[in-house]
């Protein structure tokens, strides 16, 4: 592919970058979708490497705030036609036993977007329903389907598919180097050249460098490492995806689980992932490295005993554990905007961006449209681009 002049060129085929590849597409956007897959042994990988390739991703609409629950509500309601039009299921709809610190307020936010999000009057008998040995005195509260979990890479694969058949050239491979030529963006690597009018950048944790070239200067994020612990067990269909603020073992502060889920490897996996009090970060040159190991130490070790205490009479059979990186920004929210005439982002999902990443792509996808942002519900400003 050589010379290929484009609208727009979308570098990052992740769930935010694949989802706005397909927005672009089928709004008539001349559009390539640019991202490579997973590596196939991300040990030997130099990366990018990219927080999709997995199984399990909770999805609710209840959340940390009204703007999070809008767009996961507006997502949720368009998963179907995405499974339908692509051919590709993602979607369980197990439901959600969740008891953050403020419960009320993530009730509230859910408020009038097709949830029936409540609080659990009987924490006992919840606990007989799904076997999660829950604390009676902590405030619980239940979010029935849609609400359950999604697989982010059978998701990614789905966007890609559409954005192909919506005339977007899908290229599986990275951008190696840019340059501005005649006013436009030239973007090249193994595949050959392209040249596009204006950029997205949905690149998460990675793409240091294609922010210099092309910005001169990085997004203000914080890259967070994280630690995904896979129990191998018996598939339990009747246990939902879980969100605790205050989890068994107090060096974390946080907690969640996906229902036990089959892998590429055929084995079935309860994944259960949280967050460490001491909130490490983790800079860009570290994360290949962070990548070519097996997590945190603690932070599996707190898991497994949380893990133990909640459901105490789940058999593991085996253990595994992955690292992952999620990128925060200050907001708590994505920075979805323009950052000069060229090149726009979208980065930045704060640890809650896959099960809503079909509406943060479109969002960013308006940026290109002649009447630009027009959300009645979502101010521009509340994702507006900060970049160092």
């Amino acid at each position: 592919m050589t010379d290929v002049y484009h609208d727009v060129a979308v570098i990052g085929r992740g769930l935010i970058g694949a989802a706005a590849g397909r927005h672009l597409a089928e709004s008539g956007h001349r559009t390539v979708l640019i991202g490579p897959p997973e590596p196939v042994d991300r040990r030997l990988s130099t990366g990018p490497f990219s927080s999709h390739p997995d199984q399990g991703r909770i999805t609710r609409v209840v959340g940390q705030s009204r703007p999070w629950s809008i767009v996961a509500a507006r997502s949720i309601a368009r998963y179907a036609d995405i499974e339908a039009r692509s051919g590709i299921g993602f979607h369980r709809r197990q439901g959600l036993v969740f008891a953050p610190l403020d419960l009320d307020s993530w009730i509230d936010h859910a408020a009038g977007l097709g949830s029936d999000a409540h609080r659990v009057d009987d924490v006992a008998e919840l606990t007989a329903l799904t076997g999660i040995a829950l604390d009676p005195s902590v405030p619980v509260g239940f979010e029935g389907p849609p609400a359950g979990s999604i697989d982010p890479r059978a998701l990614v694969v789905a966007q890609s598919r559409l954005a192909a058949a919506g005339g977007a050239d899908v290229i599986e491979s990275a951008v190696d180097a840019t340059r501005l030529v005649d006013g436009v963006v030239e973007l090249s690597g193994v595949w050959g050249t392209v040249r596009a009018r204006r950029v997205l950048l949905a690149t998460g944790a990675f793409g240091r460098e294609l922010f210099i070239a092309l910005l001169a200067g990085t997004p203000r994020v914080v890259r967070r490492p994280r630690t995904h612990l896979l129990a191998e067990t018996a598939v339990r269909d009747e246990l939902p995806s879980l969100i605790l603020g205050q989890p068994p073992d107090e060096r974390l502060e946080g907690l969640y689980w996906v229902p036990p889920t089959r892998y590429p490897d055929g084995h079935t996996y309860l994944k259960i992932g949280g967050s460490l009090a001491s909130d490490p970060t983790i800079t860009p040159d570290e994360l290949v490295d962070w990548f070519h190991g097996d997590g945190d130490p603690t932070e599996i070790d707190a898991l497994r005993r949380s893990l133990a205490t909640l459901l105490p009479d789940l058999r593991v059979q085996a253990w595994r554990t992955t690292p992952c990186v999620y990128t925060g920004t200050e907001s708590e929210h994505p920075m979805i905007g323009w950052v000069n005439d060229r090149v726009a982002v979208a980065i930045g999902g704060n640890g809650s961006a896959a099960k809503s990443s079909d509406e943060l792509g479109r969002l960013a996808s308006t940026l290109f449209s002649p009447a630009g942002w027009t959300d009645d519900e979502l101010s521009q400003t509340m994702f507006e681009p900060d970049i160092a």
